[in-house]
Formats: C-alpha cells, structure tokens, sequence
C-alpha cells in the first residue's frame, strides 16, 4: 500500500513538473506577436532557435498584427502519441493556424503559423 503511495506521488510530481502544449503555444505566440526573439523562442530546442531570424519574427508579427489584436489560443487538434498540436490564434479580426510539435524533453521542435 505505501509502495502505491509512492509511486503515485512520484508521478503527480512528474506529471506537475511538464508544462502544458498549450502553455508552451501560448508563450511562443505571445512573442511572436510581440515580435520579441526571447520571449518567442524560450521553450524552443537549439535546433529551432537557429531557424528564427529577427526579420522573419518581424514579418510574422506585422501578419499578426494586421489582424488586431491578439486574444488567445483554442486546441484544434492534439495527438500527445506523436506530440503534435493544433491551435487557432484568435484575433480581432481574423485567426491563424498554429501548429507545434515538441520533443521528448518538452521543448518546442517544431512551430509553425499559417495565415488564415
């Protein structure tokens, strides 16, 4: 019985210590918006940080921004199997797609944003 004990509280600490998909999307998206590199590529992998250049967080942000403000982020897809997620990033006046994979570690390894 203590045993079980134990080992369920080790996973609630397990569990606890991940951060959500959404989370993650929520803060990449925040910084791209914000056309801010730190804020954008926190949770990302080294491999992806390498992809993202100032001009291209900048012509990203400016697509965003033609769609006014930016509200929040709704689940369209998830397949935690293979760790990708959809998201629709809601704006005043439009949406944009955005997808994300993380790796093992929960870093993000992949994001990408379609215009709507």
């Amino acid at each position: 019985m203590a045993a079980a004990a134990i080992a369920l509280a080790v996973a609630a600490v397990a569990c606890a210590s991940r951060t959500e998909p959404l989370a993650l999307a929520a803060q990449a998206t925040r910084g791209v918006y914000d056309a801010d590199y730190a804020a954008t590529t926190a949770s990302f992998d080294d491999a992806l940080k390498t992809q993202v250049t100032a001009a291209s967080l900048r012509q990203l942000s400016a697509q965003m921004h033609a769609l006014g403000a930016y509200k929040f982020l709704r689940q369209t897809s998830a397949d935690s199997d293979k760790r990708r997620y959809d998201y629709e990033a809601v704006f005043d006046k439009g949406t944009m797609l955005v997808e994300l994979r993380l790796d093992p570690d929960q870093k993000i390894a992949a994001y990408r944003v379609v215009p709507g």
